[in-house]
């Protein structure tokens, strides 16, 4: 091989080589810095696209701030953070004033933790498993009928517990007529605090039945008013 071709073939080798060393310390970093930088912007496009979705919801819901607002002051009115008996007591005032009855006792006993119910789905089984609740071999249409109903499965919150809840159990006595005894139960339904009544009696001062004694009716209301706390919130009293 002469010295010429040798020559040619050294500078062939070197130029490889050259080329070579150009691409992977140059090219080849340069291509690895642009797929990272695709990959980057399509996270990054990625992240946009859900950060404009979620302002969008969050603009959306915006608009109802103001009904949301409105509805949790009524329902904290409704069940206070703390008993507030005296602003209940005003309450019960203007409903009497406004229904024509006179409030002539109100009684209030301490507050109660809230216990929940416990779940009648055990004991229904139970009660169909045993050989009292086993069916004839020939039943009657009238035992059928009298079946007992099955009672609904309870269902409560997890976040209502006796820490948080108290039940405050209260008694309000007013003095008229049915009518207007009538149009204080329903006032007292759709008063701002809630008045769940349970029960109510009745009585007249001499015992008479007739209608002159029947306006003078003492009209007993018994129920129970209700105080969800915050959790930074002290115990709440009667």
């Amino acid at each position: 091989m002469s010295k010429n071709r040798l020559n040619m073939l050294i500078a062939v080798l070197a130029m490889v080589v050259v080329a070579a060393a150009g691409f992977f310390l140059g090219v080849q970093p340069q291509l690895a810095q642009a797929a990272s930088n695709r990959a980057q912007q399509t996270t990054v496009e990625a992240t946009n696209s859900t950060t404009a979705k979620e302002l969008a919801r969050l603009r959306e819901r915006a608009k109802s701030l103001p009904e949301m607002q409105s509805e949790l002051t009524g329902l904290e009115a409704s069940v206070p953070s703390s008993a507030s008996m005296s602003r209940f007591y005003s309450e019960i005032d203007g409903i009497a004033s406004t229904s024509g009855v006179t409030v002539s006792a109100i009684t209030t006993s301490d507050a109660i933790a809230y216990a929940p119910p416990a779940s009648t789905t055990t004991d229904t089984a139970t009660d169909a498993a045993s050989p009292a609740a086993t069916a004839s071999p020939e039943p009657t249409a009238s035992a059928t009928a009298s079946a007992a109903p099955t009672a609904p499965d309870v269902t409560t919150n997890p976040a209502i517990t006796g820490s948080n809840f108290s039940v405050i159990p209260v008694s309000v006595s007013v003095d008229g007529s049915f009518e207007q005894a009538l149009s204080f139960a329903s006032g007292t339904r759709d008063g701002a605090r809630l008045f769940l009544i349970d029960s109510i009696s009745s009585s007249t001062s001499d015992g008479s039945a007739d209608a002159a004694a029947a306006s003078k009716t003492t009209w007993t209301f018994a129920g129970y008013v209700y105080v969800l706390r915050a959790p930074s919130d002290t115990p709440a009293k009667g």
